[in-house]
């Protein structure tokens, strides 16, 4: 289970897991997991909650823009469910979105 700690705290901030089903869902998407923990784990992405649910829209290392879905199971806690690739007009919206675009 990949995790990130604050040194001084020592206590993660998220925890990302990756079950059998999250593997199925990126292999049927040609999403390399690889790319979903770049994402995860980036500066500059947009994240949505909606309930338990939660998105996270960024660029991997190669600049390729990707969304990523995700299950809060508890607090901090989320199960990738699954991650797509975004097209033109949705890294566009996203850039305005963030202000990136005049």
């Amino acid at each position: 289970m990949p995790q990130l700690f604050d040194d001084e705290a020592e206590t993660p901030y998220e925890v990302f897991v990756f079950t059998d089903e999250t593997y199925e869902n990126l292999l049927a998407a040609g999403v390399n997991p690889l790319s979903v923990i770049e994402v995860l784990h980036a500066h500059g992405v947009v994240r949505r909650h909606i309930g338990p649910a939660m998105q996270v829209a960024g660029p991997d290392r190669k600049g390729t823009w990707l969304v990523v879905a995700l299950i809060e199971d508890s607090d901090d806690t989320y199960t990738v469910a699954s991650a797509r690739y975004l097209d033109d007009v949705e890294v566009e919206a996203i850039a305005r979105i963030k202000g990136d675009t005049p």
